[in-house]
């Protein structure tokens, strides 16, 4: 299916924006409600985080895989992200779970666990998993909603060696996502 493959890999790219990131520029970090993709939706981003700059979205994606928009910890060179792509795949939030169980099923061999959860009144799936990359093993979670009829992923990346310090941080960040 065309739209697990678009999925999978931007899910995929964000994972491998990990072990390539290095320093960029910074932007302000909101202690409360951050505004992200153009406004359209707010989420509580952890202290720490900037926005990525779109010259660095460039180098570290590829074009078909490139998010509208990534947020990282520019202190730890980019081994910690927050990514958001809105994809042209119609998606009702009723379709989400079907889909994620797709999502899941394709990722199998690294073992993925899928829950579900509502976050502001609205029902996402979540699968997480930890990833092999060049530079060591990437924790992945990745939260999948429909917003305005279009599926959003919500990603966020830490190698394993920061997970423990970052993980719930993320895990928080997504729960606070709003639109």
């Amino acid at each position: 299916m065309k739209t697990r493959l678009i999925a999978s890999s931007l899910f995929i790219s964000s994972a491998l924006l990990l072990s390539a990131c290095d320093s960029g520029s910074s932007a302000d970090t909101a202690l409360n409600a951050t505004k992200v993709l153009d406004g359209k939706v707010t989420m509580v981003m952890p202290d720490g985080f900037v926005k990525m700059p779109q010259d660095m979205l460039d180098v570290k994606y590829p074009a078909a895989q490139r998010p509208q928009e990534a947020w990282y910890v520019e202190s730890e060179g980019g081994k910690v992200s927050i990514a958001f792509s809105v994809t042209g795949t119609a998606m009702k939030e009723s379709q989400v779970p079907q889909f994620a169980a797709a999502m899941k099923q394709q990722l199998s061999p690294y073992s993925p666990s899928l829950s579900e959860v509502t976050v502001n009144g609205k029902k996402m799936s979540r699968l997480e998993m930890v990833t092999p990359s060049a530079d060591g093993n990437i924790y992945n979670l990745m939260q999948l909603s429909s917003r305005d009829g279009k599926m959003l992923i919500s990603t966020f990346n830490t190698t394993e060696d920061l997970k423990e310090k970052y993980a719930q941080a993320g895990k928080d960040a997504l729960s606070s996502l709003n639109y």
